[in-house]
Order: structure tokens, then sequence, then C-alpha cells
């Protein structure tokens, strides 16, 4: 039977990035390209370091919403694979450490 679970992950990362704007960018991008359809909020951005140089360290908050949808004979073991998909997609990444919550 075809299930669709809706998902949203939470996370911080740190980025170098020449500013503000590249920063949420690249949080941005690499995550479309982890979970291609998913809509990306970018929670919080803050610089790591005072100091200023042209490439700084940012802690970036996102949260990454989407659906993933699979074929199981029950609903929990929809849940359950599609969280492990999503976990095997990240796997490996910056994000890797995501918490993940079915909605």
């Amino acid at each position: 039977m075809e299930h669709i679970v809706k998902l949203r992950g939470q996370g911080r990362v740190e980025v170098a990035a020449y500013g503000v704007a590249d920063a949420e960018h690249q949080v941005e991008k690499e995550l479309a390209a982890l979970w291609p359809g998913a809509l990306v909020d970018i929670l919080e951005v803050g610089r790591v370091d005072a100091d200023g140089r042209i490439v700084e360290e940012f802690r970036v908050g996102y949260r990454v919403r989407g659906s993933v949808s699979g074929t199981a004979d029950t609903e929990e073991d929809a849940r359950k694979a599609a969280l492990r998909r999503l976990r095997e997609a990240f796997a490996g990444s910056r994000f890797a450490r995501i918490a993940w919550e079915v909605v």
C-alpha cells in the first residue's frame, strides 16, 4: 500500500562563508540537493568568532520540511522506512545529525 509521510527536521551547522547571505545560501543549496523538493527555512545565522575576516565561520540554524512516499504494509512501517531513507540520504553530510520528526 502506498503511503505519504510528512517529515520535519531541524538542526544547526557551522559553515565557512563570505557573509551571512552566503552562509544561508550554502545551507539552502546543500539541503535542497540532499532532499529535492523539500522546503528549507533558515532560523538563525550567527558568527562563530567575533574576529572580522574575509571568510568567516557562521553557525546556521535551519528547518527542512517535506514528504516521502513509499510502499509499506502499515503506516508505522511507512514512517520507519521514510525516516531510514532520509537518515541514509543525509549520512556523511554536515547535516547527518539532524533531528527528525513525523508531522
